[in-house]
């Protein structure tokens, strides 16, 4: 499937590029990844006023986007592997422009100066919102949300209802920790939240769109990621078999070797058609559904399969850390196996 850009599309993929080429290395990522809140703030302040945020989000909300926009940004942050949170922030984005494109708080997240984290929460999720002593309250727990505990604002998309909170609310619990991927994650556990009028966004017939919205934005969201992983994992693979020699002659040129990397060639591909057609599906408002699961898994296991083998074409050295393809592994497990990944996904598919 070719699924071809607008001029603006080209001119922000290149910008893009040109900037993570020049600003974003591995060893720019480890640093990231080693500050306390699990990510580097100049770099988000930068990539703001790139807008990169913006091009989550179309003009009503501030933005110049949309999913197709979002999905070339995520694909470019996927391949550099960064660790700022751009997928929670950008699913944040996305819930406040469904529910309220006026909200308050978007000049804000959009410029950089803040940073929200979305939460798409589908139903059997374990949240809820009851009525207790006259008001209402949130109560349950979201795990593994990517630097939730470094977040200003949290937005989340339920069934039933679209809310806003300050973290520091009364009720709100965090545990913090590293995942295998080396970012900062938490679990975040609501305890009898109050919601009161200002931190409603949307409520009853209204929610279910935000909420259709949200699931949609973040199954784009990790397709595009994965494919751009698999894109770079790729290159260095291809990279490294045209220099290492054996038996006198550089090992791509040995016909085995070449049938696995044609294999390869064919995931990538496959993987980015796949994710580019999940965020046509979304641009299109389209119902989230057995298209967009089967992109997701489809785009997370073929660039699993990338990765695999791009460690095996390495040999010993592709398990170092010398080498972004651990990292890159470690980071497509986890787009495989967080709430709403490819396996959530998958069990969508079977039953």
């Amino acid at each position: 499937m070719k699924i071809s850009q607008t001029e603006e599309q080209t001119l922000l993929s290149q910008s893009i590029s040109r900037y993570l080429a020049d600003r974003y290395d591995d060893a720019a990522r480890r640093r990231a990844e080693a500050q306390a809140c699990g990510y580097d703030r100049d770099t988000w302040t930068e990539i703001a006023e790139l807008g990169w945020l913006g091009a989550s989000v179309g003009e009503s909300a501030g933005g110049f986007g949309g999913p197709r926009e979002m999905a070339i940004v995520l694909e470019g942050a996927g391949r550099a592997m960064m660790a700022e949170p751009l997928v929670t922030a950008c699913l944040a984005l996305s819930i406040l422009e469904a529910a309220d494109p006026s909200h308050g708080s978007l000049p804000g997240l959009l410029s950089g100066n803040s940073m929200a984290c979305g939460l798409a929460a589908q139903a059997g999720s374990g949240l809820s919102v009851t009525g207790r002593n006259g008001s209402r309250v949130l109560s349950g727990r979201f795990p593994t949300v990517h630097a939730g505990a470094a977040a200003d604002l949290l937005v989340l998309a339920l069934p039933d209802i679209a809310v806003a909170l300050d973290p520091a609310a009364r009720g709100i619990d965090m545990r913090a920790f590293r995942g295998m991927d080396g970012r900062r994650y938490a679990d975040i556990v609501f305890r009898d939240v109050p919601l009161d009028d200002g931190s409603v966004l949307c409520e009853g017939e209204t929610a279910r769109p935000v909420a259709d919205r949200a699931s949609q934005v973040f199954s784009v969201a990790t397709a595009a990621e994965a494919s751009g992983i698999a894109a770079r994992l790729f290159e260095e693979t291809l990279a490294y078999v045209a220099q290492r020699e054996q038996f006198g002659q550089p090992i791509g040129r040995f016909q085995a070797l070449q049938h696995r990397l044609a294999d390869m060639y064919v995931a990538v591909e496959e993987a980015r058609s796949l994710a580019l057609a999940a965020a046509r599906s979304a641009e299109d408002d389209e119902a989230p559904g057995r298209a967009v699961s089967q992109a997701v898994v489809g785009t997370v296991d073929r660039a699993l399969h990338v990765a695999k083998e791009a460690i095996q074409l390495h040999g010993g050295v592709g398990m170092t850390e010398d080498l972004p393809l651990g990292a890159g592994l470690r980071r497509i497990k986890v787009l495989q196996l967080m709430p709403g990944g490819a396996e959530d996904h998958r069990k969508r598919l079977t039953t």
